[in-house]
């Protein structure tokens, strides 16, 4: 049964409010959330990972990354691929942004097989995270999907949310302006 079929029909037309919850937001820490996805050998390579069971933004190369939250179960979400899959190639094979700056996707509600199934959908082209427990959606704040959060890695080896995105992006250019001037 599709997740929000499943939510109404537990909650009816009365969904509990969850007033405490507060998005993730500038100037906080990236939670230190974990991730147990079977990544292809490229997606590790690009995101610098070694292979492991876990993994995590600690384990990631890179001082710039973006994480796009979504659902399968979003219709908007899919809105944002193309947006996402074009940062991805152009931070991937620009000079300025190769190997500073990483793309991705966490999934939060699905499993690794409708990941799959989506990525092959929609083409897909940037590595993207199951949180099928919502343990990292839960991390986040609770974030409203489609939700897009940029995180800097420190001088201190921190990594640092210095930009966050509520909703669907008109064009590829405006996260690559963001990526520009998170990167000074």
């Amino acid at each position: 049964m599709p997740f929000l079929l499943l939510f109404f029909c537990l909650w009816g037309e009365n969904p509990p409010a969850y007033a405490d919850a507060k998005p993730i937001a500038k100037g906080e820490l990236f939670p230190a959330v974990t991730f147990t996805d079977a990544l292809t050998k490229d997606a590790r390579s690009y995101l610098g990972i070694p292979w492991k069971k876990k993994l995590s933004l600690k384990d990631m190369k890179g001082t710039l990354f973006v994480f796009e939250v979504f659902s399968t179960y979003c219709l908007s979400c899919p809105k944002n691929i193309p947006v996402f899959n074009t940062a991805y190639a152009g931070t991937k094979n620009d000079p300025a942004f190769k190997g500073k700056v990483k793309v991705m996707g966490i999934a939060v509600g699905n499993t690794e097989n409708e990941i799959k199934q989506y990525n092959k959908e929609f083409k897909v082209s940037y590595p993207v995270l199951t949180d099928y427990s919502f343990a990292a959606h839960r991390a986040l704040g609770n974030v409203r999907v489609p939700f897009t959060i940029f995180v800097k890695r420190d001088v201190r080896g921190r990594c640092v949310v210095v930009a966050t995105h509520q909703g669907v992006y008109d064009t590829a250019e405006e996260v690559m302006k963001t990526l520009q001037a998170l990167l000074r």
